[in-house]
């Protein structure tokens, strides 16, 4: 498989994720977790969007959402937010193999969503690592 459209579909598949997962935080979550979720949310669309067009541009397959995602367990203030960091880790790590694409655009467009959902993940209170997206030794 090419590498760009298996990091493309990687990519999309966990827009996809982030898109349920955020719909969840911000239906369990309390008000001010609601609002930041709901803006993630919105933020995870307009990406999974763009990649979407993005494949159909490039005759690849763009993967289709499932029809359910893993949820937290436990429904605490301190779950919602670990769970939220989880999405957007989960994200950039996608986006990092999405950033070695020969394609500028996509190249481009994988650089500042690793960006935004780095930021992201360290408002629901993840750790910043020195190398977003790679594995911890």
């Amino acid at each position: 498989m090419d590498p760009t459209a298996e990091a493309l579909a990687e990519a999309l598949s966990a827009e996809h994720a982030a898109v349920y997962g955020f719909e969840f935080v911000g239906g369990a979550g309390d008000e001010g977790r609601r609002e930041r979720a709901s803006s993630a949310a919105l933020e995870h669309k307009a990406l999974r969007d763009a990649l979407r067009e993005a494949a159909l541009e490039r005759d690849l397959e763009a993967p289709p959402a499932a029809a359910s995602y893993p949820i937290p367990e436990g429904r605490s203030g301190e779950d919602m937010d670990a769970f939220a960091a989880g999405l957007e880790g989960a994200t950039v790590e996608a986006y990092l193999w999405l950033t070695a694409s020969p394609d500028t655009d996509l190249r481009i467009t994988a650089a500042r969503a690793l960006q935004e959902a780095t930021l992201r993940s360290l408002r629901w209170g993840a750790p910043l690592d020195v190398l977003p997206g790679f594995e911890r030794p």
